[in-house]
């Protein structure tokens, strides 16, 4: 599977938050096995989808790479991880990831690649 350029950065930039996180709340297998399922999830959604297409917009809605972003940023929140529990870090980055999933659907890129097409 080809990872671009910049998603293997966005990619790195997750794994590191949930590596923080992993740490700094001394995660159990469980856990670390459920983040390795998110970063996966995440892995296969970015999968062959060049630079232009992780930073296309479809229907108004984030980017691939804007979702990365904020999954990122929102994985350094230790205090909310404190608050909800990292298991809410985990069910967070698994809504995005079926999130990315769903931007892949044949029509959505279709619509997103077609500069005639509403969004």
């Amino acid at each position: 599977m080809y990872l671009s350029p910049e998603a293997k950065r966005l990619l790195d930039d997750v794994r590191r938050a949930h590596e923080r996180l992993m740490a700094h709340f001394h995660a159990g297998d469980a856990h670390r096995r459920a983040f390795r399922a998110v970063y996966e999830a995440l892995e296969s959604a970015l999968g062959d989808l060049g630079d232009d297409q992780l930073v296309r917009s479809p229907d108004g809605e984030w980017s691939p790479a804007e979702v990365m972003v904020h999954l990122a940023e929102h994985d350094q929140r230790l205090e909310e991880a404190a608050r909800r529990g990292i298991e809410h870090m985990i069910e967070h980055g698994l809504d995005h990831a079926r999130g990315l999933w769903l931007l892949r659907s044949p029509e959505r890129a279709a619509a997103a690649s077609d500069p005639t097409s509403p969004g």
